[in-house]
């Protein structure tokens, strides 16, 4: 039931686009204005943020199972995975910094990606176009990761109501402890950041990124968006230009990049629905 459901939310996720029509937040936020009024900060705050939502679902689903023979749970499960899945329209966030960088426009690119991930002095103050977009090609491969992968590897392993539990960590805001939020998202993303990054290595250029991925499989430390842009521009090849090559080529080369980095994280997709399909055919 599990994987049916599954099919289904990302069935209705390609229909739609996006799954803004279940992406209401609003008491989520009311939920961490209330704890943060409370004085709660920290990891305890970040678990009684977390885990009494996800329980919820999990309750919810206990009772809903035996309804219908199951068909309730699965139209439930479908719909907490919908509502997990990541906020916005990635393609078209894609193709702005594609038309960006093809203009090159890469100072815009710069301010409209600096707002969406609110990026503050401590990600890097770019003094160049190449420096730019190595910043948001890293962001865009970040935001594909957390989005869908993060989410569909919790729903396997921990059901909708883990999958609800990564997306209501993503929202949550920085008022409980900035490092204790990278914390736990270093944690929850260390697994599948690194599965992810194995994907990269499988369907790109796998000679060219083995180092990369056995670099971040053996560093512990390092964070999935530094694991996962490092496997991912080994497996596509994808080398900064040099110093000298003109504001045209590189404009153009940078469009062309990004193109490539979509089809990457494209072909992991279908690579993983493949991989769970038969995962189910054989159990």
């Amino acid at each position: 039931m599990l994987f049916l459901a599954g099919m289904i939310a990302i069935g209705l996720l390609q229909f739609w686009g996006t799954a803004e029509r279940v992406h209401r937040d609003g008491w989520f936020g009311n939920w961490q204005s209330l704890l943060l009024g409370t004085g709660l900060s920290g990891t305890p705050g970040l678990v009684l943020l977390v885990l009494p939502p996800a329980l919820l679902v999990a309750f919810v689903l206990q009772l809903a199972a035996p309804v219908l023979f199951g068909l309730l749970w699965i139209a439930l499960a479908a719909l907490g995975l919908l509502y997990a899945f990541g906020r916005g329209d990635f393609q078209a966030a894609m193709g702005r910094y594609r038309a960006h960088a093809f203009s090159g426009d890469f100072e815009a690119a710069y301010l409209e990606a600096s707002q969406v991930y609110a990026w503050g002095e401590r990600d890097g103050n770019p003094q160049s176009a190449a420096e730019v977009h190595l910043l948001v090609q890293r962001a865009l491969l970040y935001e594909g990761f957390q989005r869908w992968f993060a989410v569909v590897f919790y729903f396997a392993i921990l059901g909708p109501a883990g999958a609800v539990a990564y997306r209501l960590l993503q929202l949550s805001s920085d008022g409980f402890g900035a490092q204790q939020r990278e914390r736990c998202l270093f944690y929850v993303d260390w697994v599948p950041a690194r599965l992810l990054s194995a994907t990269f290595a499988l369907t790109g250029d796998f000679l060219g990124s083995r180092a990369a991925l056995v670099a971040g499989l053996q560093d512990i430390s390092r964070q999935a968006p530094e694991v996962l842009s490092a496997v991912a521009f080994a497996a596509l090849d994808a080398d900064t230009p040099a110093d000298g090559t003109g504001d045209t080529d590189f404009s153009a080369l940078a469009a062309a990049q990004n193109r490539e980095l979509g089809s990457l994280l494209a072909r992991s997709a279908a690579c993983w629905v493949v991989v769970l399909s038969l995962m189910v055919l054989v159990s």
